[in-house]
């Protein structure tokens, strides 16, 4: 195939074991793991493993997320593979049909003008709706420029995106994509990032995507592409279901480090936050009844993020589009993509 599927691990090699099994009846792209500073016994876990299962392993110079996807890069610019996958070991593929459709998509499109290239994520609640012979539109976006609760997904209620104002398979324009799964071109990733090292994990993965956004490159979601996303699967393992939850020691030891949301805002100028303005609103039971009573009303309350992004340091005219764009109508923009059916 034309890319690799990367993962990167750190002391928890049980999940990646249990992707890797899950998947084992899939023809899947060659994989790369990049271990990210392992204690001793994990490392040669993770080094034993991928030797057995024909995993490229690999030992990450630094830790931050955007410094991880250059290495890699670099690493196989000799081989001219200009395209990796990467996945979250709890993110999963519908079925066989995701890996071959991206391969189709890269063979017969030129994604390289695209910045970060995203599918539909079926999250968490969403997996209970999930029918193999009638797959809906889940959560195709993160996106706090725009009104609404920070994402394009169908459950649960609060978002401001309606799926019924789009064209059925139709790759179209969002602000971030939901990036478990996140597909990245070499030309495009070299062209438009510029690393930045104050992000570890935690809001790296956005701030590629707004760094395109800034250069008025667009992030693109691809139709009729398919991921699980089941973070319930980490409890096995002891470890917490969401990524920034435990004790900050914990954390920052899985992580790195967990100021990402002030190093945000000192960059962008603007909260990272689709949390509504008014407080009241926020409100468990408020929230509860209005999203589900008014939910036109309340998707459309102003949120901090967007109260604050009228004064920010960074912007571009694709910032101001999404910024001013409303997903109740539809996405922003559609792109003409020769598609797998």
């Amino acid at each position: 195939m034309n890319y690799k599927i990367l993962f990167t691990s750190k002391n928890n090699y049980d999940l990646l074991e249990n992707w890797v099994n899950r998947c084992s009846n899939y023809k899947t792209p060659d994989i790369i793991n990049l271990d990210l500073g392992s204690d001793p016994d994990q490392y040669q876990k993770g080094c034993d493993f991928c030797q057995k299962n024909n995993i490229e392993f690999i030992k990450a110079e630094r830790t931050e997320f955007q410094h991880n996807i250059k290495q890699v890069f670099d690493y196989l610019e000799n081989n001219k593979m200009g395209y990796i996958l990467y996945l979250h070991q709890d993110c999963f593929p519908v079925n066989e049909s995701s890996f071959v459709k991206i391969n189709y998509s890269i063979e017969n499109n030129n994604l390289s003008k695209f910045g970060c290239i995203g599918f539909n994520i079926y999250h968490d609640i969403e997996i209970k709706h999930l029918k193999e012979n009638n797959l809906r539109l889940m959560t195709t976006s993160r996106c706090i420029l725009q009104k609404g609760n920070g994402y394009y997904m169908r459950f649960p209620k609060g978002s401001r995106v309606n799926y019924n104002k789009f064209i059925k398979n139709k790759a179209f324009s969002v602000e971030n994509i939901m990036w478990t799964a996140l597909l990245l071109s070499s030309k495009s990733f070299a062209k438009n990032i510029e690393i930045d090292l104050n992000f570890n994990f935690f809001f790296s993965p956005d701030d590629l995507a707004y760094q395109f956004l800034y250069n008025n490159v667009h992030n693109v979601f691809i139709p009729g592409i398919h991921f699980i996303h089941d973070q319930s699967i980490k409890t096995k393992y002891q470890l917490p279901k969401d990524s920034p939850l435990g004790k900050k020691e914990d954390v920052v030891k899985r992580y790195g480090r967990v100021d990402h949301a002030k190093i945000w805002k000192n960059k962008w100028g603007f909260i990272y936050d689709p949390t509504k303005y008014i407080q009241i609103l926020n409100n468990r039971i408020i929230k509860y009844f209005l999203s589900r009573l008014a939910s036109k009303f309340y998707s459309s309350c102003e949120t901090k993020t967007r109260k604050e992004y009228k004064n920010a340091k960074l912007k571009s005219h694709l910032m101001d589009d999404y910024f001013n764009h409303d997903p109740i109508n539809g996405p922003l923009k559609y792109f003409d993509l020769k598609l797998q059916e």
